[in-house]
């Protein structure tokens, strides 16, 4: 049997028997289309992944009447909360789920004194399951240019890393481009760097930041397949000694 739990609160032990998990149903898709003029066919104008529903199905149950009441009032209060994690065992570990709770339904006959069904529905405004921690990928005291780093994203989807650049030393650098291979994308960014400076690339918030503070760039965020990744950072300015990290949560379809 599963475990499961919404915002840290299991729904899956003694009391709250849940029998279907359903999530494994691939996201809800949002497609464009464009007629062809003046002949058979359409043209695709975008094709994304919107939300996605999980379904759970089961029982509660207690001692008597009274004990089944305060059962059903503690779980609904479980369930308050928008965007909570979502937890459901999977494989050998945990598929986390960014979930807000849709409808739950209690059908409770006069018959169901120590036991009723229900049935509770969740979506998911984020369309992929995650992993529940991050995979980091890292290496350090480069002092080269152009240097890469090679690595592997587990998963269904592409993940969008946090990509961090520590310089040691680099005074003299005036540009650093970060740029993804196996995508052909990337940005760069043009600014007087200096020793201890910290460049943060989120791709996931689409965010870029030096020492905290947002800082302008051209071009565009690197994007990442599932499957293997060639990292490239070219840096402008001699000398400069630069570590690497890279930390990304697995996505599945």
């Amino acid at each position: 049997m599963s475990s499961i739990s919404f915002n840290s609160h299991s729904l899956q032990d003694s009391n709250i028997i849940t029998e279907k998990v359903l999530h494994l149903t691939a996201p809800d898709m949002n497609q464009v289309l464009e007629a062809k003029a003046r002949r058979n066919g359409s043209l695709l104008m975008s094709n994304y992944f919107t939300q996605r529903t999980i379904k759970l199905e089961g029982v509660i149950k207690d001692t008597s009447i009274e004990a089944l009441d305060s059962r059903i009032d503690l779980i609904k209060s479980y369930l308050i909360g928008e965007e909570k994690n979502l937890d459901i065992g999977y494989i050998s570990g945990t598929r986390r789920y960014i979930a807000t709770l849709r409808s739950v339904v209690i059908e409770r006959e006069h018959f169901n004194t120590s036991w009723t069904p229900f049935s509770m529905e969740f979506a998911c405004a984020e369309p992929f399951g995650k992993d529940t921690s991050p995979t980091v990928v890292s290496s350090s005291g480069h002092t080269t240019s152009p240097f890469s780093e090679v690595f592997i994203i587990p998963g269904s989807v592409g993940a969008c890393p946090i990509i961090t650049l520590t310089l040691t030393t680099g005074t003299n650098v005036t540009a650093i481009k970060v740029e993804n291979l196996t995508t052909n994308t990337s940005m760069t960014i043009t600014r007087d760097y200096s020793n201890s400076d910290v460049l943060e690339v989120d791709c996931s918030e689409m965010t870029v930041e030096a020492n905290a503070v947002a800082v302008d760039y051209t071009g565009v965020f690197p994007s990442f397949d599932s499957g293997s990744n060639t990292l490239r950072i070219t840096v402008t300015g001699t000398p400069f000694n630069i570590d690497l990290g890279i930390s990304y949560l697995s996505l599945y379809l």
